[in-house]
């Protein structure tokens, strides 16, 4: 019988010898639902219910800050290491009090173990093996810490004797994934390519100062390669261990095969309500109350490749978007475990609830988290993202989507290569004249009309004249400075405006008609920046 993990259960899981519960005010007998850990952040990240280890927090004011601020954010209990407060019964929380000599690794890691046994129990109560016991006996035959992970990097399962290791080791385990520096030294050193052409457990040098070899072994069904193990080592394996080790691979294919049956379908169930939260509406609503979202500001973000259209989108492309929604539902389950992600078309969606937010806090802290991923992921460079809302109520969500989707289509025509963030405030002359040019196009307007039609028909508008113009009123109406951006003489542009008149009969001192040039010429660049977009999407073959 799998009982509910509190803050009393988890002392007693582990031990007078690690864990006091030495403050028991707040309820210590309330269900645990994750593990946090207190890095200045924590309010982005917590989710409620959980137990947050306060891993740098020292001296009574530090102490009772913090547990003051966690109590606020929703938390169920807190763990420090002593020595506590003389005079500390005011606390709102449980407090939790460790050894001080205790690694906060093993700490962490062993109330992940916790929560994930008794998920396990209440979903499969009969279940007698699981990926954390096949990582446990793998550690045994090799007498190293193992991990399990899945063909992405992110961690599915681990050994005990984590806080031996060193720190890359630590940070995939806290972050349940390899990290995108540590992966981008692997793939350069062609391990993974070693590990999907050789059966045998390939020995991987250190990667940096301060960390341990590794040894790694891919996981197979058949041809495809489902995961990998990795143990950190001290050097090669013997023959007679490589031997062994392999043996245990079609155990461990087993259970990836099981657990992503099952995460598949409840990946897709997700999915499904995440769409129909999007779509708004009755459903939308209804199928709001199945996922965690929680109260507080929405915001929904809408990523897209950068110098891509959705009409450019093929199967490359649908390929590399999954690829990318699953990063950011990984990010999010780490970061934001109550916000949804879910590919639409050929763009990623994530809805994000903000609880004890005010609605500019929201936008702030979405922008802040969208810019993280982005700077983390191995695919940011070549991605943007739009910040929709915020939204008060579910019934807003189809609303700030339509926001984040027109602010998504103008930063996708941003040209750099830094990772790009923006609201629909900070897109807003791209986003009109987007929007101003569908209109013109649903009226069959012509591109050009009046003067500028005038100019194109005698030259075209990439020709010397409509360049010199639109040169012109970007610069404010300034000679000197369109001149200077052109590299030509003062003179000269001062000639070819006369020019213009002379060919176009434009009227300079007409605000209408300068207004209509400037726009049909921000137009015609526009469309030819979307023309562009497609074309490196779609090159000719």
């Amino acid at each position: 019988m799998n009982r509910e993990l509190t803050a009393r259960t988890l002392v007693e899981d582990l031990g007078s010898t690690v864990l006091r519960l030495a403050i028991e005010r707040g309820d210590p007998d309330r269900p645990l639902t994750g593990v946090a850990i207190h890095d200045g952040a924590t309010a982005d990240q917590l989710e409620p219910g959980s137990v947050v280890l306060g891993v740098g927090v020292h001296g009574d004011a530090a102490l009772r800050e913090f547990a003051a601020a966690m109590a606020a954010e929703g938390a169920r209990a807190v763990v420090v290491k002593g020595p506590l407060p003389a005079a500390f019964d005011d606390c709102p929380l449980p407090v939790i009090e460790v050894n001080p000599g205790a690694s906060w690794l093993h700490i962490a890691a062993t109330v992940r173990e916790r929560l994930l046994d008794r998920a396990r129990g209440q979903l499969r109560p009969d279940d007698t093996g699981d990926l954390f016991s096949v990582a446990n006996t793998i550690s045994a035959l090799l007498d190293a810490p193992v991990t399990i992970e899945d063909r992405s990097s992110a961690v599915l399962a681990w050994s005990a004797g984590q806080d031996q290791t060193d720190e890359g080791r630590v940070e995939t385990i806290l972050g349940r994934a390899v990290q995108p520096r540590g992966l981008a030294v692997l793939e350069a050193r062609g391990v993974f390519a070693r590990l999907h052409a050789d059966p045998d457990p390939v020995y991987v040098e250190p990667t940096g100062p301060g960390m341990l070899p590794r040894v790694a072994i891919a996981v197979r069904a058949g041809s495809d390669v489902l995961g990998y193990v990795w143990a950190v080592v001290t050097g090669p394996l013997s023959a007679e261990r490589s031997r062994e080790l392999r043996g245990l691979m079609p155990l461990v294919a087993l259970h990836l095969v099981n657990a992503r049956i099952d995460d598949t379908r409840a990946r897709q169930h997700r999915r499904g309500l995440a769409t129909a939260v999007l779509g708004g509406g009755p459903a939308g609503l209804d199928a709001a109350g199945q996922l965690p979202l929680g109260d507080g500001p929405l915001c929904v973000l809408a990523a897209g490749r950068r110098g891509v259209s959705p009409s450019a989108e093929d199967a490359d492309m649908a390929i590399e978007l999954r690829r990318f929604e699953d990063a950011l539902e990984r990010y999010l389950a780490a970061v934001h475990p109550t916000a949804v992600a879910v590919a639409g078309d050929c763009v990623v969606y994530g809805v994000l609830s903000w609880p004890r937010r005010t609605p500019k806090e929201a936008v702030e802290a979405s922008r802040a988290l969208a810019r993280d991923f982005l700077g983390r992921s191995a695919m940011g460079r070549d991605y943007v993202i739009a910040v929709g809302g915020p939204g008060r109520s579910l019934a807003q969500v189809p609303t700030i989507r339509k926001q984040a989707d027109a602010t998504v289509r103008a930063l996708r025509l941003t040209s750099d290569g830094e990772p790009t963030v923006g609201t629909l405030e900070d897109a807003a002359l791209p986003v009109l004249l987007l929007g101003l040019a569908d209109i013109a196009d649903n009226l069959g307007l012509p591109a050009t009309t009046g003067a500028l039609r005038r100019l194109d028909e005698k030259d075209g508008l990439q020709g010397l004249l409509p360049t010199s113009l639109a040169a012109y009123l970007e610069a404010g109406r300034s000679t000197e400075t369109a001149a200077a951006k052109l590299q030509i003489h003062v003179n000269t542009m001062r000639y070819r405006l006369r020019r213009i008149r002379d060919v176009s009969g434009l009227d300079f001192a007409n605000a209408d008609a300068m207004l209509l040039a400037h726009l049909q010429l921000r137009l015609a660049a526009l469309r030819g920046a979307v023309v562009d977009a497609d074309d490196t999407a779609n090159p000719a073959s």
